[in-house]
C-alpha cells in the first residue's frame, strides 16, 4: 500500500488549562502524521522517541491511530518538551523549548526498506534543526527527491532557532515540490523582506516548487506552475490555534496525492477546512475525512 513517510519530532506540549498546564502529544511532525492518518492516507513516522512513560505513551497513541511505527526508533533519552503560550489578539501562540538532550534529536535515518511503496514524505519543525539528528533528516530528504515522491517541507519558523532555520530552509527547498509556509515564516526567515518579496524570492529560485501561503484569518494563497489561487478561509468558534498549521499542511497533502484529478483550487480549500476545523478543539485535533467533508458541504 503506498503511503507517506513523516519525518520529524514528537514531544509533549504543555498547554494552558485554567491555573494548571495539560500535558498533550505534539511536534509539528506528530501532528501531521496523525492528521494524515485521520484523513484515511497510509503513514510511516520516521522519528525517534525517548524511554520515558512519555514515550510510551506516545508509541502507544501512534499504533492506535494506525501509524507505521517501524521507522521509529527508539533511544535512552527524555521525551522533548515544549510549553505553549496562547496569543492573544489574534496572535499566534508562542512556544518555549526544553529539548536539550531530549530524544527526537537522536534520530539517525531509516533503512532502505522503509522507503518502499512510499509515494510522499513530509519535513517539518524545530527538530529538523537540531544536532545530532539535522544531518539525517537532511540526507533523508534528499533520497525522497531522488526517488522521486512528492517532499512537502514546512519551515514552522520558532524565533529560539532562527538561524538554523534560515540555513535549514535553502537546504531543505532543492529537494522540495510542495512548500508551505505561513506569514509569520516568510517574516522569520527571510528579515527584511515583505511577504509578498519573500514569496517571490522563493519562488523565482525554484520556480517548479508549489507554494501554500497561509495568511491566518485571512486565509491562503496557493502558488503552482500553473497558476495562483486565493482562499478567503473560513469562519469558525475558535477553541485554541494550536496545530491548526499542521492540519491544514496535512490537508494539502492529502488533497494533492488523491489524484491528477484533484485540482489546486479544491487541495487549497480542502486544506483550509482541515485547519479551520482544527480551530475548533482544544490542542492538536486532527479531522477525519468525515468531519471535512460534513464541513465543507455545510459551506457550500
Amino acid at each position: 500500500m503506498s503511503h507517506t513517510m513523516v519525518f520529524g519530532g514528537v514531544l509533549m506540549d504543555f498547554v494552558p488549562a485554567g491555573d494548571a498546564w495539560q500535558a498533550r502529544p505534539g511536534g509539528s511532525a506528530w501532528n501531521v502524521a496523525l492528521g494524515l492518518a485521520a484523513l484515511g492516507e497510509g503513514v510511516a513516522f520516521a522519528g525517534s522517541l525517548g524511554s520515558d512513560p512519555f514515550a510510551e505513551r506516545l508509541s502507544a497513541l501512534g499504533e492506535a491511530a494506525g501509524l507505521d511505527m517501524t521507522s521509529a526508533s527508539r533511544v535512552d533519552a527524555p521525551t522533548a518538551l515544549s510549553v505553549v503560550h496562547k496569543g492573544v489578539d489574534d496572535q499566534p501562540s508562542r512556544y518555549a523549548f526544553y529539548a536539550q538532550g531530549g530524544a527526537d534529536s537522536a534520530f539517525a535515518g531509516v533503512s532502505t526498506n522503509a522507503w518502499v511503496d512510499a509515494h510522499a514524505a513530509y519535513f517539518g519543525g524545530v527538530t529538523l534543526l537540531r544536532e545530532p539528528a539535522a544531518p539525517a533528516f537532511l540526507d533523508c530528504a534528499q533520497e525522497a527527491a531522488w526517488r522521486g515522491l512528492t517532499v512537502l517541507y514546512d519551515p514552522n519558523f520558532r524565533p529560539t532557532y532562527a538561524e538554523e532555520g534560515r540555513r535549514a530552509l535553502w537546504a531543505y527547498l532543492p529537494h522540495t515540490t510542495h512548500l508551505k509556509v505561513s506569514h509569520e515564516d516568510i517574516l522569520g526567515l527571510l528579515p527584511g523582506q515583505t511577504v509578498e518579496d519573500g514569496v517571490t524570492a522563493l519562488r523565482r529560485a525554484h520556480p517548479r516548487m508549489h507554494v501554500l501561503l497561509t495568511l491566518g484569518a485571512a486565509g491562503a494563497r496557493l502558488f503552482t506552475p500553473q497558476g495562483e489561487w486565493h482562499h478567503p478561509g473560513y469562519a469558525v468558534t475558535v477553541a485554541d490555534t494550536v496545530g491548526a498549521g499542521d492540519a491544514c499542511a496535512a490537508g494539502w497533502l492529502a488533497g494533492t496525492l488523491a489524484g491528477p484529478d484533484v485540482a489546486p483550487a479544491q487541495a487549497l480549500q480542502f486544506a483550509l477546512a482541515c485547519g479551520a476545523l482544527a480551530c475548533t478543539r482544544p490542542g492538536a485535533h486532527a479531522p477525519t475525512m468525515d468531519e471535512v467533508e460534513q464541513f465543507l458541504h455545510a459551506q457550500s
